[in-house]
């Protein structure tokens, strides 16, 4: 399958001006990101770099210019990371897998990593292969109340607010320190133009902790995350999956997030979002991954066409999938997506 180059010049500009709400020239992508197949199908006819991990972050750079998109996501090295999970070959993987910090003494023995150590040098060696006009949208390897259950896993973190609260609120200073610290550092960078803060928080119906316990934990985390990225001129994006309308005036109003992301049709569609939400906060992508998977191409470009349209005189949304595109997605139903930005 091939897909032509989207022949228009990238201009960040253009998401910033989304994610102020403002009305584009043009219709404007949002996507976290892709998957192998699509990658290579937009760099077929590219030139890559011999290195390895460079020749992986300019294939993803040039992949998402020549589908017409004015940015490419940044995702940390490999080694800030959290471990305890065993990786694994899955299409999913249980939210209580490989859970380590079960008491004070495991939290006491575990190696945290350090994010003031980790190498950015990639951001240097990329930027002769950033197209003219983009930048970077940088992400975190996982979110505080995502890495909090990585490494306790869901069940245990259940039970450990009940007996144990101060360890939980050690465990979340612990992960919420190493992110703030992260994301300070890549957020001077100038080929950075703005952040996602990614943190999954609920299922369909409700959050994963009580509202409370986010309050406690969680969003004064956050605050410091959105607060230093926007102190070094950057927006913030939030990524997360789940029910979370109920605390939508909080993540606009005290967090101060500049866009939204990550929709479900079973939760709010995206239409009904936008008409609720898009004057206070931008709306990113919202084509439900499930509609995208299951309908032909000729209805994925419908709907995306018409949320075009319902759009183009409020501003304030870039056109994507509902939450990213996986392997399972057709890619000729995610291409049918992107090509309603352009006819």
């Amino acid at each position: 399958m091939t897909f032509p180059k989207i022949n228009r010049e990238p201009d960040f500009n253009r998401l910033l001006k989304v994610l102020k709400r403002e009305l584009t020239d043009v219709p404007v992508l949002f996507e976290y990101f892709m998957n192998s197949t699509v990658y290579n199908i937009l760099t077929v006819d590219e030139e890559l770099p011999s290195e390895e991990i460079l020749r992986d972050r300019v294939k993803t750079t040039l992949a998402f210019k020549n589908a017409g998109y004015d940015y490419a996501v940044f995702e940390p090295p490999a080694e800030f990371a959290f471990y305890f999970r065993e990786e694994k070959d899955s299409a999913s993987v249980s939210l209580n897998d490989g859970a380590g910090i079960i008491s004070r003494e495991t939290f006491n023995r575990y190696s945290w990593p350090d994010p003031k150590k980790i190498d950015l040098s990639i951001l240097d060696r990329m930027k002769p292969f950033i197209p003219e006009g983009m930048k970077l949208v940088a992400s975190a390897p996982d979110g505080v109340e995502e890495t909090v259950i990585e490494l306790v896993g869901y069940e245990n973190l259940c039970y450990m607010i009940v007996d144990e609260p101060d360890l939980v609120g050690n465990i979340f200073d612990a992960v919420g320190q190493r992110l703030l610290d992260y994301y300070t550092r890549i957020a001077e960078y100038d080929i950075v133009g703005a952040c996602i803060n990614n943190d999954d928080w609920g299922f369909n119906t409700q959050t994963l902790i009580s509202h409370d316990d986010m309050e406690r934990w969680l969003f004064p985390w956050h605050k410091k995350i959105n607060d230093i990225i926007h102190a070094a001129g950057k927006p913030v994006i939030l990524h997360s999956c789940g029910n979370i309308y109920p605390l939508m005036d909080r993540v606009i109003d005290y967090l101060n997030v500049d866009g939204k992301h990550s929709f479900e049709d079973s939760i709010m569609p995206v239409e009904d979002a936008w008409d609720k939400y898009h004057d206070r906060i931008s709306i990113l992508g919202g084509i439900d991954v499930d509609f995208v998977i299951r309908n032909t191409p000729e209805d994925v470009y419908n709907r995306s066409k018409a949320m075009l349209e319902r759009t183009s005189l409020g501003g304030g949304y870039a056109l994507g999938t509902g939450n990213s595109v996986p392997e399972y997605v057709p890619p000729e139903n995610y291409f049918a997506m992107i090509r309603a930005a352009f006819e």
